[in-house]
């Protein structure tokens, strides 16, 4: 008897905690959606504040927006398709004006489901994504580990990328286009405590690093902030606030606490989801 209601209690909390596989906004979990299911999603980062003393910003803001339809292939396998948009306004220390920048992109996601964070001892899953704008080319590896306990879920992402894309540059009246290779790297945690099964509060945490072709390891930043998770029927939404806390990788380029050449003050995601 006492299996009998194991087993109960684990399915239970795979149909109605993990009804979706995004409790974070920004960290993933292995869950993947069952066959023929399908979720949309929306999603808005809004990072801003580059202004500070060793920043040659004097006003810096990034909008990124994600469309995204996701379906459940069967076999612990999803897939998703993204139409992307990033819009970045700035000002600088030699700008006359407000100037901007807009990207537009389209990915393609894959996310592959190796073990359970409930029946078995971590959740394990593999993620890739390919991502292709007009400018630019980028492959995202994550390897995804969780855990789910009754009331709490911890989640660990490794993030590795290759980014190409072209610059437009300008120097003594010539003007060049070159191509940039950029290998971030990315560490991201969360953990989420359940009050109820459709409403959640924690926190997540962020670590980013630059690393390119040209200059080797360039920076190394620390955001953390709260995370909040509700449901409502078929409805989702994820917030997460990250201010940025400390430059852990200070240079003679980025000597202060913050780094505010390649990286906001603070940046905060919504996610909005349905369940079709």
């Amino acid at each position: 008897m006492r299996y009998i209601f194991i087993v109960f209690i684990l399915f239970f909390l795979q149909s109605v905690a993990f009804s979706q596989d995004r409790i974070f906004a920004y960290t993933y979990q292995t869950n993947v959606l069952n066959k023929g299911d399908i979720d949309m999603e929306f999603q808005n980062t809004l990072a801003t504040g580059k202004k500070g003393l060793y920043s040659p910003y004097v006003f810096g803001r990034h909008l990124n927006q994600r469309l995204e339809f996701e379906v459940g292939l069967g076999k612990k396998v999803q897939t998703s398709f993204y139409l992307n948009s990033e819009l970045f306004n700035y000002a600088d220390t030699s700008s006359k004006g407000l100037n901007q920048e807009l990207k537009i992109s389209f990915s393609n996601e894959w996310k592959w489901k190796l073990s359970d964070p409930v029946a078995n001892a971590i959740g394990f899953a593999l993620y890739e994504e390919l991502e292709f704008g007009g400018n630019n080319f980028e492959s995202e590896t994550k390897l995804i580990f969780d855990k789910r306990w009754q009331n709490d879920l911890v989640a660990f992402n490794i993030v590795g990328k290759y980014e190409i894309e072209r610059e437009i540059s300008r120097a003594n009246n010539v003007t060049k286009a070159e191509w940039t290779h950029n290998s971030p790297v990315e560490f991201d945690f969360g953990y989420m405590h359940f009050f109820k099964p459709e409403i959640s509060f924690g926190l997540e945490i962020r670590n980013n690093n630059d690393i390119r072709k040209e200059d080797g390891w360039v920076n190394s930043v620390l955001f953390a902030g709260p995370a909040f998770h509700v449901s409502v029927g078929k409805f989702f939404t994820n917030i997460t606030a990250l201010p940025q806390i400390i430059n852990l990788h200070k240079t003679d380029a980025v000597p202060g606490n913050r780094d505010l050449n390649d990286f906001e003050q603070v940046e905060g995601r919504v996610l909005i989801g349905y369940s079709l």
